[in-house]
């Protein structure tokens, strides 16, 4: 190991050597020259220099030619400088360390693209070792995006279920309230609107893959172990074990196969969690991820007892008065651009005040424009305030809106995403059709 004095005096060299090559030397061999690292021996006769250079290995060669050829120069430039009875014998060298990282790092990006580890759509983790870290702690805290959808609060529910037949301690959490058509599930009402002072084992973020979308969470070093069940479109994975798989239909589906690592069966309140799940996300069965992996889950769910008619009823047929009067009030908002292919509509703050509405009740609004024939991509504008807006994109399927909405730091899925931009409504709109009308016209 080099003593202090050593590593001294190579760092004076190194800098004055640095200095040199910057005020230039004359010998046209020398290219752009970088000094990368300076070692003195222990009598401090020889000090090796090393050296970077661009242009690959011949412009490298004729630097090194040059450095050597005016290495006695710059060492009776250096005695000048530098306040020693002797100054070392130079002797450069060429760091091929450099060029070795290069190499790598262009194997390395050569195997992220054949292996696709940037692929968005490529699974991350699984439910085996989220099934793992499950069992490893006993405290839970679980939630999920804030304004839940149906989704996110059966996720939520779901999971808890599965925490709870592990006699796991578990506070599912999310401080916006459950839309009025999820709040039959079994143990909505549990959900509650701050996490408390407790600290806990571990947190699973659901159906989200950004804490900035959730509540406020504790301290990090309350929440303890980061966990990630998220099947939206993302090449960063939430928590430091998480399962990502935006093949999955919905986070219910995700459950079911969490569950069958656990060794567990589902009883009829689960069964009616996961299949709310897998329902809402796959709009009804309708939706393009409604694979045959989510109907065998779902079949599963029927075959112990929950009603297909009882959930719709819930979910789409037990509308409270205030959100039809809102929906008349945001219907004539309706635009639609000239050509056709896509439509807005608008939610404003005074809208919620005279209806005496409240925002869990705008889902589904967003299906009106959507429904038209012609439409390609719909889109929700939600007043916040006065200079921020919630959008909301729906796609019938041609349009990826996760990349529209991916432009303003938001996202989601191919066929349904969210964002929110800042700005006048004006500034809004156009910012939004503007960004819809590129993606169409590509």
């Amino acid at each position: 190991m080099a003593s202090i004095r050593q590593q001294r005096i190579a760092e004076q060299i190194h800098e004055e050597i640095s200095a040199l090559l910057m005020r230039g030397l004359k010998d046209p061999r020398i290219g752009f020259v970088t000094i990368t690292g300076v070692k003195v021996t222990p009598d401090l006769s020889r000090a090796w220099v090393y050296f970077s250079t661009t242009g690959g290995e011949a412009v490298a060669e004729q630097s090194l030619e040059g450095l050597n050829s005016a290495a006695s120069y710059v060492r009776k430039v250096l005695g000048k400088l530098l306040h020693l009875k002797h100054i070392p014998e130079f002797v450069f060298k060429y760091d091929t360390s450099l060029d070795r990282g290069d190499r790598i790092e262009r194997i390395l990006s050569d195997v992220r693209e054949q292996e696709g580890w940037d692929d968005p759509a490529r699974i991350r983790g699984s439910a085996d070792e989220v099934a793992q870290a499950l069992r490893k702690h006993q405290r839970f805290l679980v939630t999920g995006h804030l304004n839940p959808d149906g989704d996110a609060v059966a996720s939520v529910l779901g999971l808890g279920r599965i925490l709870e037949s592990l006699d796991k301690e578990v506070v599912l959490y999310n401080p916006d309230p459950v839309p009025h058509n999820y709040a039959f599930l079994p143990g909505a009402d549990q959900i509650k609107s701050t996490p408390g002072d407790e600290p806990f084992d571990a947190t699973v973020v659901v159906d989200c893959s950004e804490l900035s979308r959730t509540g406020p969470l504790p301290a990090e070093a309350m929440r303890g172990e980061l966990i990630g069940i998220d099947h939206h479109l993302t090449t960063k994975p939430l928590g430091t074990v998480h399962y990502q798989n935006p093949g999955a239909s919905s986070i219910g589906e995700m459950l079911y196969e969490i569950m069958g690592q656990l060794g567990l069966k589902m009883d009829f309140e689960l069964a009616q969690c996961i299949y709310t799940s897998i329902l809402s996300d796959t709009g009804s069965f309708r939706y393009s991820n409604t694979s045959p992996a989510a109907m065998r889950v779902a079949a599963d769910a029927l075959a112990l007892g929950v009603s297909p008619w009882d959930v719709a009823l819930e979910v789409y047929e037990s509308q409270p008065l205030a959100r039809v009067r809102l929906l008349a009030k945001v219907l004539p908002t309706l635009e639609v651009d000239a050509s056709g292919r896509y439509g807005s509509i608008l939610v404003t703050q005074e809208m919620f005040t005279e209806t005496g509405a409240t925002k869990d009740l705008i889902d589904g609004f967003i299906n009106h424009p959507r429904g038209i024939q012609g439409v390609e991509v719909a889109i929700q504008f939600r007043e916040e305030n006065e200079r921020l807006y919630k959008v909301s994109f729906r796609s019938r399927g041609r349009i990826n809106v996760a990349q529209i909405a991916d432009k303003f730091g938001g996202g989601g899925h191919a066929n349904a995403a969210g964002c929110s931009v800042t700005g006048n409504l004006e500034e809004a709109k156009l910012q939004i059709f503007s960004a819809v009308e590129e993606a169409l016209q590509a």
